[in-house]
This record gives structure tokens, C-alpha cells and sequence, in this order.
């Protein structure tokens, strides 16, 4: 190729790629995505700072890689969000992130508002010039682990498809992860007989009889991770409240106790002694990282976490060590120390212990 060839061959690569960024930004401009909820949303042309009020946008922010954004998060604390992203303790928080204060949001100037599936008040808050968004369809009830897995996965799309580029790139990345394990999990329980699954119950706290209902993702990864949900077995919806008579009944073989209370809500209650989980010893602490592992993406490492400790023998060679350090340095870019991740297993914070200070 001669001296001139190669020079006009680099203005036409330089003008293909003006043209290309040209064509991008017009595209931003203007972007219309349709949320989770079915709203078709224009959003602004240039997304620099994003509220996160629905219990996991903070921690879907960080998972595509754009918290650095947030300007405003619901006040919400679990143990591993501060030490992944220092920066949480410079972000607003909102306790009623159902009903905030339209003032404050405004004072905050978020170019785009992840928000609950609530028409109402996105529309009035849409009025103020505030773009929403929903990522999450609450209004529209899944029937199968098929369409569960499918409405977990699409959340994240949203930030993906929000964000574009870099972020889309992540969500994509983390749906395909979602795919192996689920994949992984499915096979190893292929031939599990209904009987072979353990009558399980959800102790969520802050009470023993506070639980989730079977609409929630605790009970549809609790179903894909081999368990018999006994929540099935009421109409609870939500967070949800059982008797000690229901509890009783149903006989629970496995407790798993969520949202950092203690297992000794179970253990050290004369109430709950004549339970099989509570007489064999199989109650055991779900871990929580950057938000709370029964509602977020972090999901995906609890439902192995439950296949592991349901079915012992069929997942001794699963390492959940290496799974969640290489989660946490792919898609939030943080090393767990096995300090950290000693911890994090044992269901504990930083500090080491297991709280909730909000007691909600």
C-alpha cells in the first residue's frame, strides 16, 4: 500500500468513525426505552445523575457500573454496601421511598428516577419534569420458575438498556452468568423426587412469623433450589405473617433466617422447639451482600447457596467461595479478602456481626 493509499484509507476509518459517533449521539438523544412495567419512557440526553428509591436500584446501579450517578437511595443498609462502594455514606437517603417528598427530589435534580410500579404517583412525579423509570412489574404476578426467571433477568436488562454501552454490556454479562448456574443447579436436581425436597420455611424477621410470601423470589429460588416452599401451602402475599399454629403444621425440616436477624428467634424460642429444622440443627443465616440476597441480583448466589445447604450430597464439590469473590470482582469490582468472605458465608457484615438497624 503506498504512502498515499494508507492516507486516505485512515481519513475514510477517521470519517466512519465521526460519522458512527455523530449517529450515536443523535440516538441518545431522545432514547426511548419501555420499562419494566410496559411504560414506553423518553429519556434525557444525557443521564449523569439517577435517584435509586426501589429496594435493589442502588445495588443494580453498581452491578452495570454506573453508582458513581446516584444522587439520592432509599434508606435501606445492607452489611456489604457501604465497604463495596464507600461512597453510600455521601448519598441522600429516603425512608418512605414509596411517598417522597417531591421537594427534596427536585432539590436533588436526578436525570432519571428508578421508581415502584405505582402509576399515580409516577405520573405525579413525572409532572415536575422528573424522568421514571420501573424496573420492577409488581403489578403483574408471575405462575412459573420459567416466567420468575425470566422477570429477574429483564430488571436488569432495564439498567442495561437505561444506561446503554458499558452498562448494557454488563447486564448481559451477568444474565449469561445467571443462565450457567441456573443451568448448573437444574441439572444436578433433575431427578429429585417430591418427597426428596425438604419442607422449608423463610424466617425474614424481625419476628419469627414474619416471612415472605410465595409471590416473592425467596420462594421461587427456594423451589429451583430444591425445597418444598411450605409458604406454598397459604395465600400469603408480600412480606407476610403466619401463626405459630401454621408453623406447627406445617413442620418446616429447614429454616432459613434472612435480612441479618438472628437464628435464635427460632433456636432460643420454647415455641419453636417441637420443629423438626429446630431439633435436627438445620436453621441457617442467608448471607446478604450489597443489598439483601433475597431481593436482588445477588439472587443468583443465593439460590446456590440454598441448593447447597438442601442437598449437601449433590453439591459437595460446588466451592461457594470462589463463586462469590469472582462475582464481587466481575460485576462490582471489589477483591473480598477471605476475611470477607468468611464473613460474608457466615451470614455476617464487615464488622462481624448480624444486625438490622432499621428492624423492618
Amino acid at each position: 500500500m503506498g504512502r498515499r493509499t494508507f492516507l486516505v484509507s485512515c481519513m475514510f476509518a477517521a470519517w466512519l468513525a465521526a460519522d458512527g459517533e455523530s449517529a450515536n449521539a443523535a440516538s441518545v438523544a431522545g432514547r426511548r426505552i419501555v420499562d419494566a412495567t410496559g411504560r414506553v419512557v423518553v429519556l434525557p440526553a444525557r443521564i449523569e445523575r439517577i435517584g435509586c428509591l426501589t429496594g435493589a436500584s442502588f445495588e443494580k446501579a453498581a452491578l452495570v457500573g454506573v453508582a458513581d450517578k446516584v444522587v439520592l437511595r432509599q434508606a435501606t443498609f445492607p452489611p456489604w454496601m457501604a465497604r463495596v462502594n464507600p461512597r453510600v455514606a455521601e448519598i441522600p437517603t429516603i425512608r418512605d421511598s414509596h411517598n417522597p417528598n417531591i421537594e427534596e427530589l427536585l432539590n436533588l435534580k436526578p436525570d432519571v428516577l428508578f421508581f415502584w410500579d405505582a402509576p399515580e404517583l409516577v405520573a405525579k412525579i413525572e409532572s415536575y419534569g422528573i424522568t421514571v423509570v420501573s424496573p420492577q412489574p409488581e403489578r403483574r404476578p408471575v405462575a412459573t420458575t420459567k416466567e420468575f426467571l425470566a422477570r429477574f433477568k429483564a430488571e436488569v436488562d432495564v439498567y442495561g438498556r437505561v444506561f446503554g454501552g458499558a452498562a448494557a454490556t454488563r447486564a448481559r454479562a451477568w444474565s449469561d452468568y445467571v443462565d450457567r448456574r441456573v443451568r448448573y443447579v437444574q441439572e444436578r436436581l433433575s431427578r429429585l423426587r417430591p418427597e426428596q425436597r425438604p419442607r422449608t420455611y423463610y424466617l425474614r424477621g424481625p419476628d419469627a412469623l414474619s416471612t415472605q410470601g410465595a409471590d416473592q423470589n425467596i420462594s421461587w429460588l427456594g423451589e429451583m433450589a430444591g425445597a418444598d416452599m411450605v409458604i406454598r401451602r397459604s395465600a400469603a402475599k408480600g412480606i407476610a405473617k403466619v401463626s405459630q399454629e401454621q408453623v406447627l403444621l406445617w413442620n418446616p425440616e429447614v429454616i432459613f433466617v434472612g435480612r441479618q436477624y438472628s437464628p435464635e428467634l427460632a433456636l432460643k424460642d420454647p415455641r419453636w422447639q417441637p420443629v423438626a429444622a429446630v431439633k435436627s440443627g438445620r436453621v441457617y443465616t442467608i448471607p446478604d451482600g450489597v443489598f439483601f440476597w433475597d431481593s436482588s441480583s445477588e439472587g443468583i448466589l443465593l439460590l446456590q447457596f440454598l441448593a447447597q445447604k438442601l442437598h449437601p450430597e449433590l453439591f459437595q464439590d460446588m466451592d461457594m467461595r470462589k463463586e462469590v469473590r469472582d462475582y464481587y470482582a466481575r460485576f462490582y469490582q471489589y477483591a473480598m479478602s477471605e476475611r470477607d468472605l468468611d464473613l460474608l458465608l457466615a451470614g455476617k457484615g464487615p464488622d462481624g456481626l448480624r444486625h438490622n438497624g432499621m428492624n423492618n
